[in-house]
């Protein structure tokens, strides 16, 4: 005689169903927060590096930089479950269909993303203002190599120049400016370097900490006294923006734009000689390079970043730390040029349907 379920299990079978299918969907939710959140996070990131390599290439070859910034993120998904269960009662059902169990679960995930494209006053606050030399002096207090962001980000000091490009052709940096980079370097190693402001009538007036002649980096700090011109035993110039101090006990810090760090660095990039015939790009220069950008026919896969401009590709390499710590300053560097703008940070907006 056939087996027929007995009421009890039948009514168990129809509970069972709704929870299981219900409980698959709920699942999803914060599982695909998790994903979506690190996911997004991910692609940004690496969105921002090739952006950012992309505009050091154009500018190596005379070309127009864009920048376009992610405004919006929204990832919208919607999970829909339905299930069904039927019983065959005997004597009408057939042998071994009993029963049927049925169900569907139906995922749908629809990005959107808003990009917007920074030009006018945007662009000129952002990229083409100099930065604020108590800006690099707040990275440096927070751990930030002085010497680097002073390499990056600054034209001269007391009229100390450092490298750039002039005309077309690079200049080494002067050996003061060298040498007045590897002093400070000493004094932020000994952890004396710090900042100490003073608001006045005329606004705020920021003073460079340089420790006494006494402490563990007392040497330095003379040698930076020195090749600054400031007083014997002065511990906190003044720090102006300038090409030349105003007064006696100043540190005048001409420094660059965002626009000028990429250009700089740019320059640096090792171009093919057929690209220099054909006048698409100046000669490579000589000297040290900060940043090394490599140039072939295709990037590496593990390439730390890579884009691919009129069929070349352009990288840095995955091994390379040092260059990939000078990118990652300069794009701290972009982000604090940004950053007084006003401008809302990306938003990442994730509703569950």
């Amino acid at each position: 005689m056939p087996f027929v379920p007995p009421p009890r299990l039948r009514r168990r079978a129809l509970a069972l169903l709704p929870l299981g299918l219900a409980g698959c969907a709920a699942g999803v939710g914060p599982h695909q927060l998790d994903l979506d959140q690190m996911g997004y996070a991910d692609a940004l990131g690496e969105g921002l590096k090739r952006q950012m390599l992309l505009n050091m290439v154009r500018l190596r070859y005379a070309d127009v930089p864009t920048f376009l910034s992610v405004s919006q993120l929204i990832a919208g998904y919607q999970v829909q479950a339905t299930g069904q269960l039927g019983l065959n009662a005997y004597p009408n059902a057939a042998p071994g269909n009993y029963a049927t169990v049925g169900g569907t679960v139906q995922y749908t995930n629809r990005p959107t993303f808003t990009f917007t494209p920074v030009t006018g006053q945007r662009f000129a606050q952002s990229y083409l203002r100099p930065l604020a030399p108590a800006e690099l002096l707040s990275l440096a207090q927070s751990g930030a190599p002085v010497d680097l962001l002073f390499r990056l980000g600054v034209q001269s000091v007391n009229g100390l120049p450092n490298g750039a490009t002039q005309d077309g052709r690079a200049q080494e940096a002067s050996g003061g400016f060298l040498a007045l980079m590897h002093a400070l370097r000493a004094i932020q190693a000994a952890g004396a370097v710090s900042l100490r402001f003073e608001r006045g009538k005329d606004g705020a007036r920021v003073f460079l900490r340089l420790g006494d002649d006494r402490g563990p980096a007392g040497e330095a700090a003379r040698q930076v006294r020195r090749l600054l011109g400031l007083p014997p035993g002065m511990s906190e110039p003044e720090v102006i923006y300038g090409r030349s101090p105003r007064g006696r006990g100043q540190v005048a810090v001409l420094t660059r734009s965002v626009l000028q760090v990429l250009y700089e660095l740019g320059g640096q990039i090792e171009v093919s000689a057929g690209d220099v015939a054909r006048g698409e790009t100046r000669p490579n220069d000589p000297g040290e390079r900060l940043l090394r950008i490599r140039q072939g026919d295709r990037a590496p896969a593990d390439a730390y970043a890579a884009v691919t401009y009129r069929g070349r590709a352009f990288w840095i390499e995955a091994g390379d730390y040092a260059s990939k710590g000078v990118f990652t300053f300069v794009h701290v560097l972009q982000v604090l040029a940004e950053s007084g703008q006003g401008q809302p940070t990306p938003i990442v907006t994730i509703p569950a349907q």
